[in-house]
């Protein structure tokens, strides 16, 4: 990595206060930490311009863009604190030779269990029986006019075989369930072996799966994976269960689907926008479970998700370099 700085320059775009960020890093390190304030692509432009290293937001609202990387003269690394990175050009980032890091699969096992609860919440019809109960009523007979069911014996789809995908895959063995996956790369047979699962094309799972699940990273090819062809060809007793990013599901689409009944419910962690704008088409919806981006924020998860940042941004400290990047780019020498 060649020399290293004698004083570290930090730029945090998390909406935390610095000595948060200070904390982060090796206490005998002389750190100098800048938020980015206000929270736009102007302010990080003009807080990147001297950044040794810089820490992405969690919330995904300060862009690290092309614009702003260009400034980045200097810079060793960008660590985001999260697993997802939609809000960096990872692309203009490797072009600058400047190396991207996530958390890898810290909040894996979060997301895979939030998964399985909220498909099981669906078919149990748990939430609007809560209401009930609640009311004073006992619709003990009338759930089953709702739809009322086993997981055992149904297939579920897992579109995206990542880290958190083969969590589900895991997670579902022994509750009798056919697995079936897609992925654009497959894994190895003995992966598939291991897991129980089948591979198949998209098509494939949307037509067949009784749940179908999202867990790919967004990219041009998945923005809208989900769209109103795709719904069209689900069972109309599916259940589709986001927990990757809103953008993968053309939201517009779902909303009619789901009215129609075209499919029999959906549950959503994530959104095209956050927090969803009060009034949204889907929060008037009976057959929808929404959560605000929670899935992968277990206290266990948000432990391992700053374990692994604070010790990507040590290594870097060190001279040593960086786990989990995701742009192929070791750090520069300067």
């Amino acid at each position: 990595m060649g020399d290293l700085p004698t004083t570290w320059n930090v730029v945090s775009m998390m909406p935390l206060p610095a000595e948060i960020a200070r904390g982060f890093f090796p206490a005998d390190v002389d750190v100098n930490v800048s938020v980015v304030n206000p929270r736009t692509e102007t302010a990080a432009v003009d807080a990147c311009r001297t950044a040794d290293i810089v820490i992405g937001d969690y919330e995904f609202h300060v862009p690290v863009s092309a614009k702003v990387i260009e400034q980045m003269t200097r810079c060793r690394l960008i660590q985001q604190p999260s697993a997802g990175y939609q809000q960096i050009d990872v692309e203009a980032a490797a072009a600058h030779g400047i190396p991207v890091a996530s958390v890898g699969g810290a909040n894996a096992v979060a997301v895979a269990e939030h998964t399985i609860m909220a498909a099981l919440a669906l078919m149990k019809q748990m939430v609007w029986l809560d209401a009930e109960v609640r009311k004073g009523e006992w619709p003990q007979q009338t759930v089953r006019a709702r739809g009322h069911f086993e997981l055992a014996g149904k297939t579920w789809g897992i579109l995206g075989f990542g880290r958190i995908g083969r969590e589900v895959a895991q997670r579902l063995r022994g509750w009798d369930v056919t697995v079936r996956y897609y992925d654009v790369v497959r894994a190895e047979a003995a992966t598939e072996a291991e897991l129980g699962v089948a591979y198949g094309t998209v098509d494939e799972l949307l037509e067949h799966s009784d749940v179908v699940s999202l867990h790919t990273p967004l990219t041009p090819d998945t923005r809208h994976l989900i769209d109103r062809a795709a719904l069209k060809r689900m069972k109309p007793s599916s259940y589709l269960i986001n927990v990757a990013r809103g953008e993968v599901v053309d939201e517009g689409a779902l909303v009619d689907a789901l009215a129609a009944g075209e499919i029999h419910a959906a549950a959503l962690d994530v959104f095209v926008d956050e927090p969803l704008a009060p009034g949204h088409p889907l929060t008037t919806l009976e057959n929808v479970l929404l959560s605000p981006h929670t899935a992968g924020t277990a206290t266990e998860a948000v432990g391992r998700i700053l374990g692994a940042a604070q010790e990507n941004l040590h290594r870097v400290v060190r001279g040593e370099a960086p786990l989990y990047v995701v742009n192929g780019v070791d750090p520069r020498a300067d």
